[in-house]
């Protein structure tokens, strides 16, 4: 676990960023529009996934320099047909439970963002910003988010406290990284994290799960803000 600091590298970087900038006096509204983003949301996500990309890259270095490869992060065998209909299987069931959950997180009375008054995770709107939206959220998350997550803290604490007890901590600290987008959200990604972590256990591989990702963030970074963006 002497590498879990950078599991966590990219939520550390965006908020120190973040915090940077409003330090200079610099708004975020301010700092999304100076690259062409009027919604902020969508900027604090893109800057998370360079820092996450980055992150996921500063820990292979370090594995690779410890004798440990890309193939024992998970990036091993090849996606089979079995395991990408069990990857969208997993993501219908996902999308699924959202509204239970989102339910039970109102009668808990838990906001789903810290910022008042945002609507959903992200709300692109202009092909510039749907593009951002599309690189950040399908090209460079599902990568990072199941190289550090599955391959890397899944297997650390699996080594450590067994099976079932590290699925749980594996979820909980998965649940903790998106604690910067708010403490509603906390629940649902404590369960959400079940389905890709059950995903590289039963094949070994980080590949199920990164499609699960992929077509997760298709629907939440995507078609949603599309289909409800109220134009």
């Amino acid at each position: 676990m002497s590498f879990l600091p950078l599991a966590f590298g990219g939520v550390i970087a965006t908020t120190l960023t973040l915090t940077v900038l409003s330090g200079l006096g610099i708004s975020h509204a301010r700092a999304a529009r100076a690259v062409g983003l009027e919604d902020v949301a969508l900027f604090r996500v893109a800057l998370y996934a360079l820092w996450a990309a980055a992150a996921t890259v500063g820990l292979v270095v370090a594995m690779k320099r410890r004798g440990i490869s890309l193939e024992d992060l998970g990036w091993r065998g090849s996606l089979s047909l079995g395991a990408a209909g069990w990857a969208v299987v997993a993501t219908l069931l996902a999308i699924a439970l959202w509204l239970p959950l989102d339910a039970l997180r109102q009668a808990l009375g838990l906001p789903l963002y810290w910022t008042p008054g945002q609507a959903r995770f992200v709300s692109p709107r202009t092909g510039w910003e749907l593009f951002v939206a599309a690189v950040a959220g399908l090209m460079l998350v599902p990568p990072a988010g199941e190289t550090l997550f599955r391959g890397y803290v899944l297997q650390a604490v699996r080594a450590r406290v067994g099976p079932v007890a590290a699925l749980f901590l594996h979820n909980a600290l998965f649940a903790l990284y998106h604690l910067g987008v708010g403490p509603g959200l906390l629940l649902y990604m404590f369960v959400w994290s079940f389905f890709p972590a059950l995903l590289f256990l039963r094949y070994r591989s980080v590949y199920p799960g990164m499609l699960m990702h992929f077509l997760n963030n298709v629907f939440v970074d995507l078609v949603f803000p599309v289909l409800f963006s109220g134009r």
